[in-house]
């Protein structure tokens, strides 16, 4: 659709910074010009825009960019709020599910233990301003953390861990994929069922070399995304 085309280009120019936050968008007469559409055409992608929270429109005064898509880098391993630290944006965590339940074995590979073991399953979903941007499920163990209780995890879990109880994190490994949004993330995230999201797979160690966690993470592309910069 040639209004999605409009739409990831302009998006692509605010992300680089070509466009930064407080500048004016070209008039629609010069996007008419530049990609030779319809009005129409560039009203639709003005809108999308709109509704991704990167541009405003005002009557009478065209639009402009009020926001980009958060960009995290991938050569340290940092938290949603660490990374929101030299910003105005404001995050907000949403526990929506806390629970204590036996692993599969799958997890329970993830994290080392016993199928037998105990873990805790947490769900979170992050909210960036007022919108949900972040769908987390994290399963870590209970016998290393017998403590933990919900209104330690309406925060950042890393500090928590850090500050309150004394570990050490020494990093993560992380595995990146495309996937289709089942219908409780649609919901969640207040995004289409026909548009993937970006999923990381996180296996956090401990200094001591201790698993302390296993985090499937969702992500809107159009709102997150990940910069990675490769040394020759």
């Amino acid at each position: 659709m040639l209004y999605k085309k409009v739409m990831l280009d302009l998006k692509a120019r605010i992300d680089s910074d070509e466009l930064q936050i407080g500048d004016s968008l070209p008039t629609e007469k010069e996007l008419i010009e530049l990609y030779s559409v319809s009005r129409s055409t560039v009203r639709k992608a003005i809108e999308e825009l709109v509704k991704l929270g990167l541009v405003e429109t005002r009557q009478g005064s065209g639009s402009s960019v009020i926001s980009k898509a958060m960009a995290n880098s991938m050569s340290n391993l940092v938290t949603t709020k660490e990374m929101l630290a030299d910003s105005d944006k404001r995050l907000v965590y949403k526990v929506v599910e806390f629970q204590l339940m036996s692993p599969d074995e799958k997890i329970a590979s993830f994290l080392k233990i016993a199928p037998s073991e105990k873990v805790y399953f947490i769900r979170r979903i992050k909210l960036i301003d007022d919108i949900p941007s972040i769908y987390e499920d994290s399963y870590m163990p209970v016998a290393l953390f017998p403590q933990i209780n919900l209104l330690s995890l309406e925060g950042s879990k890393y500090k928590y861990l850090e500050q309150d109880l004394g570990f050490k994190i020494d990093g993560a490994i992380q595995d990146f994929e495309a996937i289709m949004p089942d219908e409780n993330i649609c919901t969640s995230l207040d995004v289409s069922p026909d548009r993937p999201l970006i999923r990381i797979h996180s296996v956090g160690k401990l200094s001591d070399g201790r698993i302390f966690e296993y985090t499937r993470t969702s992500l809107n592309p159009e709102k997150y995304t990940y910069q990675h910069y490769l040394k020759r």
